[in-house]
């Protein structure tokens, strides 16, 4: 008789212990999960940092490479699971002198631009290289490309090709004021279907010039400004 009591309060004890157990594990996933995200706002945390502490200056020695990887954890939130982030960096390419800050806030145009593009399913190439007297930076997309008769207007103020309200044109604008107007650099955009690609060059200090750079068959703000 006592085993058979011992039996039956096993089995009523058995949904008890199983809930607990479960429980337990609940917990420890809960734990994992949590110590996983602490460690994600931390990586953000310090790339925030370093993204703003380069404004402090007003010119400094500046890592491209580095600048863009902190660009992609700033707007790691807009990346979906079928985004494709291609890297090809140039490990050689060397430090140049410049507005760090405002070179940060051209990344972020140029990539958030690029995002929109492909929105959740798409390609994403970053690329950089030593051209000439100075570097250079493509940001590149597969999305649906700028048609032909609208390339020449991407980098004029409050002209956006994004519809439903959704931007308000000063991005490219910026960030040509800041390529061209405070380092003396050269912005442009090629496009076709599936491979759209802003080329930013930049000397190794501003004033320092870019060498001659090959005119394409699309045209630059400056002509169209004329």
């Amino acid at each position: 008789m006592a085993r058979r009591g011992g039996g039956r309060h096993a089995r009523e004890a058995l949904p008890s212990v199983l809930n607990y157990l479960g429980a337990t594990v609940m917990v420890v996933g809960l734990v994992e999960e949590a110590e996983a995200g602490v460690g994600r706002v931390s990586d953000l945390v310090e790339a925030a940092k370093a993204y703003s502490n380069m404004d402090r200056a007003p010119l400094v020695e500046v890592d491209v490479n580095d600048g863009i990887e902190q660009t992609l954890a700033i707007l790691s939130y807009k990346l979906g699971p079928s985004v494709e982030v291609i890297r090809e960096y140039d490990p050689n390419l060397p430090r140049i002198t410049a507005y760090g800050g405002g070179l940060n806030q051209v990344w972020t145009n140029l990539i958030d631009n690029a995002l929109d593009t492909v929105l959740s399913n798409g390609r994403l190439r970053l690329r950089t290289t030593c051209e000439g007297d100075g570097v250079l930076v493509e940001v590149a997309d597969d999305g649906p490309g700028v048609p032909k008769d609208l390339q020449t207007r991407v980098f004029e103020p409050f002209y956006t090709t994004k519809g439903g309200g959704a931007g308000v044109g000063l991005g490219l604008d910026i960030s040509y004021r800041i390529v061209v107007g405070r380092h003396g650099g050269d912005i442009r955009v090629v496009s076709q279907p599936g491979d759209t690609r802003f080329e930013v060059r930049l000397p190794m200090e501003p004033g320092d010039g870019i060498g001659q750079v090959e005119e394409p068959a699309e045209a630059t703000r400056e002509e169209v400004s004329r």
